[in-house]
């Protein structure tokens, strides 16, 4: 037992899920709360600072996954010379002059980042909550929240040299582990804030509390990791070899974020500037429930992502695809049923708590269903091509990004906020889906009948017929 217990402790996947999990634990304790303790106005503010928020990871540009990899090059003997594409003759010994040089040139980086991104906070984040700010009754308190957020955000995005620092020397499960402690702490003081009366301020004050936390407990685990090599580092100026080892493959992971992620989030936000309130709630939060259940549908595929990399540097091939198979077939199916469950309990829920903010449509959530499944199957697909290293996310998300911008805009005065589903289901079925899967089956040697039947084919069968047997019921 107590080798399974350690078992258990020391594994990134395992921990992974755990720090998953106690986030979407608000789902159940924190958000009953605020859609009963907050105003239709509030609810529509707060989704729209976490909206804003998130535009963060845009920010910084891809740099943080890419500083993870070069630093995990680094832990396995690679010099500066070779970060690009490390050669087969690193000894496997941390080499610590690299790890120096790729850490002082994160600071440069971040340090140029955090004066760029509460620019953009100050004029565009601002411009986007005048008229959300004015419909709420204490617009004070909310430009003070609003204030907290500037602060504490810019400060953030500096932390991301931390948790990349931790990543690349590969302490994953150590820091997905305070992730979900320090989550835990974040949901209770969330709740008692609410159960206490406190309102949209106080609730965003605890918040960013402990996202502020959160950055100051990275900085001390990345000081005492390895020794403590991180805090001895010297500040040294910005190293171009460093730099051109990381921007290539930076700016397409930008690229490809902004792209997709980049623009539906900004559709909240666009949203947020012309709908009325009640709709503006329903459909952030009906954004950031389906956001929540495609992420918690990743974790059978992505946390084996380093496995897949070394089956496929070993030549194993035949097992990469069995192994990857079984990983997609098991997140489809996570998928369809947080989809289906949330759409059979989710009306019923909202109106036993009282709920200030509704449901999203039959519609709108069966547009945003069969979207999202369809960027489940182009993601893994291209998750499972890019361990191969030819990276082209800025040409699968940029190009449907591209389309589902000018669907979303041209169908918007139509059909108001069903373009943003609809713009993205013509997106992602359009280009992405079969540009991704059409690069890993011709890398893999995979036909699509072969590897889909027992794999995507059954669970989308069964997300078409729910949705097909909702608007049968309806007309009978």
């Amino acid at each position: 037992m107590r080798k399974l217990f350690f078992r258990v402790w020391d594994s990134p996947t395992i921990m992974t899920w755990g720090s998953f999990l106690t986030r979407s634990l608000s789902l159940v304790v924190v958000l009953p709360l605020i859609l009963t303790r907050l105003s239709t106005e509030e609810i529509a503010l707060w989704y729209l600072f976490m909206t804003i928020i998130s535009f963060q990871m845009l920010v910084d540009v891809g740099f943080s996954p890419t500083f993870s990899r070069v630093i995990a090059y680094a832990m396995g003997g690679a010099k500066v010379d070779d970060l690009k594409s490390p050669k087969d003759q690193n000894n496997g010994q941390a080499n610590w002059e690299t790890l120096e040089l790729i850490c002082s040139e994160m600071r440069v980086i971040y340090s140029r980042l955090g004066l760029l991104w509460p620019m953009l906070l100050i004029v565009f984040g601002t411009l986007a909550l005048v008229k959300p700010i004015s419909h709420v009754q204490n617009t004070l308190s909310a430009w003070t929240a609003w204030g907290v957020i500037l602060v504490v955000s810019t400060v953030s995005l500096r932390g991301n040299i931390y948790s990349a620092y931790l990543q690349g020397t590969n302490y994953i499960a150590l820091l997905r582990r305070w992730e979900a402690i320090t989550s835990l702490g974040a949901i209770v003081t969330s709740f008692l804030v609410l159960i206490l009366g406190g309102k949209l301020l106080g609730l965003v004050i605890a918040h960013q509390g402990w996202q502020l936390l959160n950055i100051l407990r990275n900085c001390w685990l990345s000081r005492v990791v390895e020794d403590g090599h991180f805090k001895n580092f010297s500040k040294r100026k910005q190293n171009k070899k460093v730099f051109d080892a990381v921007w290539p493959s930076a700016w397409r992971s930008g690229v490809g974020h902004f792209m997709t992620y980049g623009l539906i989030q900004a559709s909240g936000i666009l949203y947020a500037q012309v709908g009325a309130a009640t709709s503006v709630a329903s459909y952030l939060l009906a954004l950031r429930l389906i956001q929540t259940v495609s992420q918690f549908s990743q974790a059978p595929f992505y946390s084996k992502l380093p496995v897949f990399s070394r089956l496929y540097a070993e030549g194993r091939k035949d097992e990469l695809v069995s192994l990857a198979k079984r990983g997609m077939r098991f997140s489809y199916w996570c998928y369809v049923v947080g989809f289906i469950g949330l759409g059979i309990a989710g009306n019923p829920i909202l109106r036993f708590i009282g709920s200030n903010a509704d449901f999203p449509t039959n519609l709108l959530w069966s547009l945003m269903g069969l979207a999202f499944f369809i960027e489940r199957y182009g993601a893994m697909h291209l998750q499972l091509y890019s361990i191969t290293n030819h990276i082209i996310w800025h040409l699968a998300n940029g190009i449907a990004g591209l389309i589902y911008l000018i669907v979303s805009l041209v169908l918007f005065k139509f059909i108001d906020v069903y373009a943003f589903p609809l713009g993205l289901l013509i997106a992602y079925l359009g280009f992405y889906s079969w540009y991704s899967a059409k690069h890993s089956y011709s890398t893999f040697k995979l036909g699509f009948i072969t590897f889909e039947k027992g794999n995507v084919i059954v669970p989308a069968g069964v997300l078409i017929s729910y949705i097909g047997g909702i608007f049968f019921y309806k007309l009978v």
